[in-house]
């Protein structure tokens, strides 16, 4: 493989506490419980539509433009200063940039919360790109998102290695006929046994998968 789409959070950087708990907390602020799943739900949906949601379903008397803004100044402490990257993500990133693997990275998130992070962390020089998937408008429930970062990084099927935590997108890179990795990640415990089944190799840690 020559060409690999990462995921970014959960896959890349140990930032899935920051989304288990922001959307949750903020409901809170007006005396609304989250409901079951809640989490789940902001996982598999762009921080626009989880937004919408809010106001609309769930009744935060906050318009979704409002809420968005709230949630990006929590959101945007945390990239900015706190997150870090998994364990030996550099040294993986290091060799296949070694190697001349091109490499781009595929996110729910907005890229105005991750491109801080990833200034921080100095991670720019292994990407081609960073692609939020509200750029095309289509979630990582679906094989779009990942067809289009392939071709926009000259690859195909089968030069491509898809890397998710999640699996909602495992199954979507999977429908499309990519090979993914897995990579552990405590939020998506649950779904443990469905991930392993569906991903082509799952990993505990990218010093498995280092020369």
């Amino acid at each position: 493989m020559n060409h690999i789409i990462f995921d970014l959070d959960g896959t890349l950087l140990a930032s899935m506490h920051v989304w288990r708990t922001v959307g949750i907390d903020y409901l809170a602020k007006f005396g609304i419980s989250a409901p079951d799943g809640f989490f789940d739900f902001m996982k598999e949906h762009t921080i626009t539509q989880t937004c919408e949601h809010m106001s609309s379903v769930l009744g935060v008397p906050q318009t979704p433009e409002e809420i968005a803004a709230g949630i990006a100044a929590v959101v945007d402490n945390a990239y900015r200063n706190i997150v870090q990257l998994k364990p030996n993500v550099l040294n993986f990133l290091e060799q296949e940039y070694a190697k001349g693997t091109k490499m781009c990275i595929l996110t729910a998130s907005e890229n105005s919360f991750v491109l801080p992070a990833i200034d921080r962390l100095q991670l720019h020089k292994y990407f081609e790109f960073i692609m939020p998937c509200s750029e095309i408008n289509s979630s990582k429930d679906f094989s779009l998102p990942y067809e289009v970062a392939m071709e926009r990084m000259g690859g195909t099927i089968a030069s491509t290695l898809v890397m998710e935590d999640a699996l909602y997108a495992i199954k979507g890179a999977k429908s499309g006929g990519f090979t993914v990795y897995a990579v552990a990640e405590d939020t998506a415990m649950d779904d443990f046994k469905e991930i392993v089944a569906t991903a082509d190799k799952y990993i505990e840690d990218f010093k498995e998968i280092l020369d």
